[in-house]
């Protein structure tokens, strides 16, 4: 016989379950519902914040590429010193849109301000806005010297070129003797760099950069690098394995460069200060009245006995200019020194070139410019400069020779047939051209760079900082920046408001 109580207790338990349910599913439903909304929200709030903070990026890439491009700005609307624009809206997942504003204030100053706004519009017509504030200025005075070779327009290497760097004065001390470049010294730093966007602006062939490469480009094809070259650490155990795997698969075949350790660095700009050929006061004046100077020569020398005078012909091949401890201060009209003589250098040597469209400077057939080891020589030259043979060449720091392209045109600068040269080049007109087994120790500013043969170039990292006699300021950058929230949007709206964005 049944038990009526436990009848009584089952009714009881599914009236009270129907009851619950009745509260409680409505509940959790408006719960999940509250959830998803806000994790939806969540989502969208942040991708507001990353399109704004995109907004930021594009008007920094606009100030740096504005230095060197007279219609960075041509995509923008400009009034009164201010530059704004709105781009195309761009698409998410779930047929969500958005549009991002960008206005810089004073964008033709030295510290602008950018104002960037994002605006995510939801499906059920409502929108999310973001904005954000940074404030942007050039960076820290930067060396000249920053990469061991910088160019305008292209850097081509064939034949097996190797590039890498080491560092001179590694204790900072100028008191203590330098180091020279050896096998054991060498490093992985070198860096090479172009602003030109051009497809394969860099190309290697079959050369070795031991360090990084940096281009215009926004896209790789501005780096071309075949088959046996590299871009990247020397010890390949340190590249991630999608760098070395499959190369004959690769656009193009063979190119190997070690970007997931950062040896490729695209959107690359850099300002680049022009050269004058004149003589500045503080430089001093003349020290030597001579024309031109060619050496070897011959002069006659008066010579006598008791019983009659004559003069005999003198060859020298071998010569000082300067003395240890003094400035020397020379305008020429052109220098040679050539076969197999040798011009040494004392004290601190300034020599103007002044005169463009000739061949100011050679150092040829086996002639050598050497210079003692606390000595140093600063050459100013409008005109071409030819070097092969033994060339300019001493194991000194190379901030200790320097060579400044001063033309207003095209220039050329030619290390020819295993010509040598330690120092520093800086000459944004020049075309640089490296031929044979060429070696150069130092750091290179030119237009465009031609290397060929099975030479190499060494990049002393002592440069990084080094301005010479002068000073160029970084590429812009964000030196503050924060999302405007609440009343402190206030000032900032009347911006977008006033131009209609």
């Amino acid at each position: 016989m049944r038990n009526p109580k436990s009848g009584s207790a089952l009714i009881t338990t599914v009236i009270f379950s129907s009851i619950l349910a009745l509260f409680a599913v409505p509940t959790f439903l408006t719960l999940s519902h509250s959830t998803l909304s806000l994790a939806n929200r969540t989502h969208y709030n942040v991708a507001a914040i990353n399109l704004a903070e995109s907004g930021i990026e594009y008007a920094v890439h606009t100030l740096r590429t504005a230095s060197g491009n007279a219609y960075a700005w041509s995509d923008w609307e400009t009034s009164e010193g201010d530059a704004y624009i709105t781009l195309s809206e761009t698409g998410y997942v779930g047929e969500i849109s958005g549009e991002l504003s960008i206005y810089v204030v004073d964008y033709q100053s030295a510290a602008p301000v950018v104002l960037s706004k994002s605006t995510i519009r939801l499906t059920d017509d409502t929108s999310i806005a973001k904005y954000m504030y940074a404030k942007v200025a050039a960076s820290s005075t930067s060396g000249l010297f920053a990469y061991g070779m910088l160019v305008k327009d292209f850097i081509q290497a064939s034949g097996g070129v190797a590039f890498d760097s080491w560092i001179s004065d590694p204790d900072q001390d100028s008191d203590t003797p330098i180091q020279f470049y050896s096998s054991s010294r060498a490093r992985d730093n070198v860096a090479i760099a172009t602003v030109s966007d051009a497809d394969g602006a860099i190309t290697l062939g079959s050369s070795d950069v031991y360090g990084t490469a940096a281009i215009g480009s926004l896209s790789y094809k501005g780096l071309d690098v075949g088959w046996g070259g590299q871009v990247g650490p020397r010890d390949q155990s340190e590249w991630h394995s999608s760098d070395t795997d499959r190369l004959w698969a690769k656009d193009p075949p063979g190119w190997k460069v070690s970007t997931q350790t950062g040896a490729l660095t695209t959107g690359f700009t850099a300002t680049f200060e022009d050269m004058t050929a004149s003589r500045s006061a503080p430089m001093g004046e003349l020290t030597d009245s001579r024309a031109s100077y060619e050496l070897p020569y011959t002069y006659q020398k008066p010579v006598s006995n008791e019983w009659s005078s004559w003069t005999e012909n003198v060859y020298v091949d071998e010569e000082t200019l300067g003395e240890p401890g003094t400035s020397s201060v020379l305008e020429l009209r052109e220098l040679e020194v050539k076969a197999g003589a040798t011009l040494r250098i004392e004290g601190d040597v300034t020599i103007y070139l002044p005169n463009e469209n000739v061949t100011s400077l050679q150092v040829i057939e086996g002639g050598a410019i050497e210079l003692a080891p606390d000595a140093t020589l600063t050459i100013y030259t409008a005109g071409d400069v030819s070097v092969t043979g033994a060339g300019l060449f001493s194991e000194v720091a190379p901030q200790q020779l320097q060579l400044w392209g001063t033309s207003s045109g095209s220039q050329e600068i030619e290390f020819l047939n295993n010509g040598q040269f330690s120092g520093v080049i800086y000459a944004p007109q020049a075309s640089v051209r490296i031929t044979g087994n060429s070696d150069l120790y130092g750091s290179i500013v030119c237009h465009d760079i031609t290397l060929t043969g099975s030479g190499s170039f060494r990049y002393d990292e002592s440069l990084a900082e080094y301005t010479g006699h002068h000073t160029t300021p970084g590429p812009p950058e964000v030196t503050y920046v924060e999302e405007l929230t609440g009343d402190e949007r206030t000032p900032y709206l009347a911006k977008f408001e006033a131009v209609g964005l």
